[in-house]
């Protein structure tokens, strides 16, 4: 049995007890974390390896950042997305590396593209949205066309279907769920891979993440931003995919929980 998981922790070093419990109880092979707000001086690296876990890292001081953490030494380590002309300093949003049975795991954090709140006409940051997932897609596609097995998870910071979110109306105009984006996004899904999140938790308003502000989580005013996906080499492996709800009751919690599966030998 192998199990991979993936968190946005919204800042490792607030979150490192919780994390560290989360280790220890889960005992997950991979664990994929967006939103570490790190670089290598600040990564938690001597906690995390004490805690049996070796790093693959892409950080950015305050901002983004993406981790793999992984139980036995991973080959062949990306840290930036292959064939995207990112900006400079360019966004730490992608990282992959391979186990040593040969899956191939990528952590990605999905920029959000929304405007800033004082220029609501800026339409970069959208446009830069949709260019990384373009270049998401097309590098998931190479690697599914080179028959390789791959686990894709993170924070898509997408909301794929009206089900997914507490309000939809609310979100009409919002990058998480502009046509756009999910035009984007099903390009994506369309790939010969399998969203492990959905295909085990198929009841609508399944969420991960419940924001810190306006009483979210008490209300369960949520939504679904985060998945994992198997390609489908490795679907007929797939025995179980759990959202970890629980996670955001807890004292000083992320506002996304974990999301995973579960492959059998």
């Amino acid at each position: 049995m192998q199990k991979f998981i993936s968190w946005n922790v919204a800042s490792v070093r607030a979150r490192l007890p919780l994390l560290l419990s989360f280790l220890k109880e889960e005992q997950p092979d991979i664990m994929m974390i967006q939103e570490v707000k790190a670089t290598s001086d600040t990564f938690p690296a001597l906690d995390i390896l004490n805690a049996g876990y070796q790093t693959v890292l892409s950080g950015q001081k305050g901002f983004n950042g993406v981790t793999i953490l992984s139980k036995q030494t991973m080959n062949a380590p990306l840290t930036a997305l292959p064939g995207f002309q990112d900006t400079d300093p360019p966004q730490a949003r992608f990282c992959q590396a391979e186990t040593p049975d040969g899956i191939t795991c990528i952590c990605v954090y999905v920029p959000n593209g929304n405007p800033p709140e004082k220029n609501p006409a800026d339409t970069e940051r959208l446009a830069y949205k949709l260019r990384w997932m373009t270049a998401l897609t097309h590098h998931v596609s190479r690697l599914s066309d080179e028959g390789k097995k791959i686990i894709l998870g993170g924070d898509f910071n997408v909301i794929e279907r009206d089900t997914d979110v507490y309000n939809p109306e609310a979100y009409r105009t919002n990058a998480l769920m502009l046509p756009a984006v999910r035009k984007a996004f099903s390009a994506l899904s369309d790939l010969p891979i399998t969203n492990a999140v959905r295909l085990f938790n198929p009841e609508p308003h399944t969420y991960s993440f419940w924001d810190f502000q306006m009483g979210a989580w008490p209300k369960n005013n949520g939504m679904l931003l985060d998945a994992v996906f198997v390609s489908n080499n490795l679907k007929n492996r797939l025995s179980g995919a759990t959202v970890y709800k629980h996670l955001r009751g807890v004292p000083k919690p992320s506002d996304h929980v974990p999301v995973g599966c579960v492959l059998k030998d």
